[in-house]
Parts: structure tokens; sequence; C-alpha cells
């Protein structure tokens, strides 16, 4: 099954080259990735990502990994998303997909009101992450980390 990962490419102007790797990026993320457009805007960049992404690699100087995380427990949403900071990425999305599925699990058999379900996953997320940033707000990619 494919990682999809959006890789943002820092430019010097403050906008972003941007590539796209099927498989995931970890050592390298240029080499791994294919070029999918240049001179992106922080926005820009945020809305190529929905839930068909598993994560946001930023290279500015240091490389920032950001797992892509679905919120909406109904899985109709597909841009519900939030981006959650994380430095081990592999062990991050495990404890998600875990998570995610016990909100949806709890969806379908208790009744659980959606809006609900949805505050408890990003309360959740919030909890675990270094950091979540969800997609209307672009400052940690223009260096308000």
């Amino acid at each position: 099954m494919g990682r999809r990962t959006l890789v943002a490419v820092a430019r010097p102007d403050g906008r972003y080259d941007c590539r796209l790797a099927h498989w995931g990026a970890d050592a390298d993320p240029i080499a791994q990735s294919r070029p999918l457009g240049n001179d992106w805007t922080p926005a820009a960049v945020l809305a190529a990502i929905d839930a068909t992404h598993e994560q946001l690699v930023v290279l500015d100087g240091s490389v920032r990994t950001y797992a892509v995380c679905w919120l909406d427990p109904t899985l109709s949403a597909i841009d519900d998303i939030a981006l959650a900071r994380t430095a081990d990425p592999e062990s991050f999305r495990q404890w998600w997909v875990d998570r995610k599925d016990a909100a949806c699990r709890a969806l379908d058999s208790e009744g659980c009101d959606p809006a609900a379900v949805r505050r408890a996953l990003l309360a959740s997320l919030r909890n675990r992450a270094s950091s979540v940033h969800c997609p209307d707000d672009a400052s940690f990619l223009r260096g308000d980390r």
C-alpha cells in the first residue's frame, strides 16, 4: 500500500517547491520523491493535503515531519484533517490508526455524536503530538513553528 507524502522544500523567498512521494519519504525525501510544482505559497501547500496523504515533510534547513490525521469519524469529509508534528512517524501512525479505528467503532456501535467523537479525536491528538496544526493555519510553514 502506498504512503503518499507531500514534500515541501522551502525557498529563500518564503515559498515552496513541492514534491510527491508515493511510498513515503524517510532518509532522503528529495531522492524518494518526484517534482509536483514550484513556487507554492504556504497556503497552497496546505490546500494540497487531504486524507489521502499520510504525511507532510517540510525541508527548511531541517527536516520536519507531520502526520496527516483524518478527523472525520464518518469517513466522508476528506478535507477534515489536522497535521501533527512527530519525531517518530511510524509509531505515531500506528497509534493514530488504532485511535481512529476505536473512534469509528464507537460511532457505529454506540451511536455517539460524530461531532463529539471528532472533538475527542482532536483532543487526543493534541495530547500526543508535539504540535497540531489545522489546514487553515499555515503559520508553522512561515517559521512560526
